[in-house]
């Protein structure tokens, strides 16, 4: 048997209770640093996105009462009542789904239980979460909006919050367009939202423009003209790049071994 011990879930609830640890007597402060991100990582944020729904979801409506999307222990799929707060948030693990592209589609994805069942809709618009595999009644196409995000089923309908004769509340996905009773706000944990990654600015006249201000005290008039551009281009597309590049580097004396 290995000794070591088992790895905590990642999906982590605010109030759980952690296990204490021996206290030690230097600590960095790129290790408090590290304590205090992983504190702001486990609250949940509205996803606004549809890349934010790549991870634990939290799916409510702002129905009356407001409820989130739940399965029991026997997979029945439930429409969960909650308190009217701010900021909801999930209190036990079948309150969470975790979302996932269909493989090989650009707009499809499935929401699993934390069963391990797929959501999943038949063509009457009963929905229930009992699928062991991804087939067409799993896959599920969010829709962004205004007010939230509404999910469409491959049958076309849209996933819905009905009221029931004498109160509560009912989920079924046979709904036409998308209005208030289809829209669902869906929370996600900051540390899985969605960050755009943004392109590095600049190119090889940047590059050399950075050397020559960090390297040499007389180079700061020597960057790249647009006429040294144009040369380099021409250059490139002649196949000789490499050649130009050293001639440029002789002629500022960047480099007294090019020659």
């Amino acid at each position: 048997m290995s000794d070591k011990a088992p790895k905590r879930n990642k999906l982590v609830f605010k109030g759980d209770k952690e296990h204490k640890k021996k206290k030690r007597k230097h600590r960095s402060s790129e290790h408090e640093d590290r304590e205090i991100e992983g504190s702001t990582d486990q609250v949940w944020v509205r996803a606004d996105a549809i890349e934010d729904l790549v991870g634990p979801l939290f799916i409510t409506h702002p129905s009356e009462p407001p409820i989130c999307v739940c399965v029991d222990e026997d997979d029945r799929f439930l429409a969960y009542p909650l308190p009217d707060t701010a900021t909801p948030e999930p209190i036990i693990m079948q309150q969470v789904f975790v979302g996932a592209r269909v493989i090989g589609s650009t707009d499809a994805f499935t929401l699993k239980s934390a069963n391990g069942k797929y959501l999943k809709c038949d063509k009457f618009g009963v929905v229930s979460c009992d699928s062991e595999a991804i087939g067409g009644q799993e896959e599920w196409k969010p829709v962004l909006t205004d007010a939230g995000i509404a999910f469409e089923n491959v049958h076309g309908k849209f996933l819905m919050v009905d009221e029931i004769a004498g109160g509560g509340v009912r989920i079924r996905a046979d709904a036409d367009d998308v209005g208030f009773c289809e829209t669902f706000r869906v929370y996600c944990q900051a540390r899985f939202k969605y960050k755009q990654k943004t392109k590095k600015k600049g190119g090889q006249g940047a590059i050399s423009e950075s050397n020559i201000k960090k390297y040499q005290s007389y180079g700061g008039s020597k960057a790249y003209t647009e006429e040294d551009k144009r040369e380099l281009k021409r250059a490139k597309t002649e196949g000789r790049l490499a050649e130009a590049l050293l001639d440029r580097r002789e002629k500022l004396k960047a480099d007294r071994y090019c020659k």
